[in-house]
């Protein structure tokens, strides 16, 4: 008798959609997780390519600096302040 009114209660063709939508919601939330993780992956690479260009950048302005640039001038290639007769003015 209790299997009578389980059937009324709950028609066997339920059964067939609420599997579906488990595995569809399954899939949903597995495919949520793949891509919060890329989106993740993707962030540190961004946050390590910023920190990597500061660092270049850096070291740009350290090479293009004036005084840098002084110093080697006179150390490799034995420059020195030109006199001012071979000061040139342009008009």
């Amino acid at each position: 008798m209790n299997n009578g009114r389980v059937s009324r209660w709950f028609p066997i063709w339920v059964v067939f959609p609420i599997v579906v939508m488990a595995i569809g919601t399954v899939w949903l939330r597995l495919s949520i997780i793949g891509t919060t993780y890329s989106i993740s992956q993707a962030d540190r690479q961004l946050a390590n390519l910023h920190q990597e260009n500061e660092q270049i950048e850096l070291k740009i302005t350290g090479l293009r600096s004036p005084r840098r640039l002084e110093v080697l001038a006179r150390a490799k290639f034995g420059l020195s302040k030109p006199r001012t007769d071979q000061v040139v003015y342009l008009k």
